[in-house]
């Protein structure tokens, strides 16, 4: 079977989306140099389909998980290419989804050994759970269902993900991280980007580009021949990008510098700006981008990695705003009145 590359495509993503490795098909694919360099329009033979020999599988996924402290099941469910209405179902010991304990072993969907029905496993005892100060187990770099970005050269933001939302307990999960009260964290959700969901109805993660950061990233360069892209934060212009389509603008600039463009906005749920991915846990900004296509536990875990880098741990536990919001938000937090509307949320979620 062949593949027609599309705009947006890469080798990476094609292998996900049809169960293979980009090893295997650069293997059957001899006439692709370079697994960064696809064409739109470029015929793939996929592995397994004919015209060479066979093509080694990869080593055999695990077909079980062991839940360490901190985790949710959205984000085992995540990190292991599945959702949560899989995990309960492939879990029938399991009653309540945002009750997971650390120690119990979990059945990972479609990886049992033996190809049939995965055999529920005994639920581990249930330990005190003492607070954890340390940050909660991340997602290996690289396990988008996206697939992996070039680290250099041309690349193109995806289209669409998979847009996997939080479960309710997953606050509460965070909260614990944090030590503070799971209704601190839902307002500074809602306040950030709504508290409803950190995507579109296009299952496009939630954005906001900032010129000013567009300006600074490129030297600004491009002040002259795209004011409304790079000027400075005083210039009226930054305000009214905010009431344009943000993944109009965004592209617009990533056409220009793609780095720069994602580094220049905030992503997600919490709206954590893309120069922080190394600060938040990623290596690289545009696997941070990716991620931040796949799951709100891949915001979370931004979000997290936020306040702790910067100290705001101590002012989210103690509901002091006007602290936070400065951490936050900026020295500008006030004209916006951030620790009002974070205040003001905070009261209403922990009423109940």
């Amino acid at each position: 079977m062949s593949y027609v590359v599309k705009s947006g495509d890469t080798l990476g993503a094609i292998a996900s989306r049809n169960g293979t490795t980009v090893q295997a098909i650069m293997a059957q694919n001899p006439q692709i140099a370079n697994p960064n360099a696809i064409s739109v329009g470029q015929k793939i033979t996929l592995p397994g389909s004919g015209g060479g020999g066979a093509i080694p599988s990869p080593a055999a996924a695990p077909s079980t998980y062991t839940v360490r402290s901190g985790d949710t099941l959205g984000a085992i469910a995540s990190r292991n290419g599945t959702t949560v209405d899989e995990m309960m179902r492939a879990n029938p010991q399991l009653r309540n989804p945002n009750q997971i304990s650390p120690g119990q072993q979990l059945n990972l969907p479609g990886r049992s050994n033996g190809g049939g029905t995965p055999q529920p496993q005994p639920q581990q005892p249930q330990q005190p759970q003492q607070p954890q100060p340390q940050q909660p187990q991340a997602p290996a770099e690289g396990g988008s269902s996206l697939g992996t970005p070039p680290a250099t050269g041309p690349w193109e933001l995806p289209v669409r993900g998979p847009a996997r939302r939080l479960a309710a307990g997953d606050f509460d999960a965070a909260a614990r991280e944090l030590q503070c009260e799971s209704a601190a964290v839902r307002a500074v959700a809602e306040v950030e980007s709504g508290g409803r969901t950190g995507f579109d109805d296009q299952k496009r993660p939630k954005i906001l580009f900032e010129i000013h950061h567009f300006k600074r990233l490129t030297g600004g360069r491009y002040d002259r021949s795209h004011p409304h892209l790079s000027a400075p934060y005083k210039s009226p212009l930054r305000r009214a990008s905010y009431k344009k389509d943000q993944w109009v603008v965004i592209r617009e600039a990533f056409a220009l510098d793609p780095d720069a463009a994602v580094k220049s906005a905030s992503w997600g749920m919490f709206q954590v700006m893309g120069f922080n991915h190394e600060l938040v846990g990623w290596k690289s900004v545009r696997q941070f981008v990716y991620d931040m296509y796949e799951s709100e536990a891949q915001h979370m875990r931004s979000f997290l990695g936020f306040c702790r880098g910067n100290n705001l741990v101590r002012h989210i536990r103690s509901k002091n705003w006007a602290s936070f919001a400065r951490g936050y938000n900026g020295e500008d937090y006030a004209s916006n009145n951030y620790h009002t509307k974070m205040a003001n949320a905070y009261a209403r979620y922990s009423r109940g």
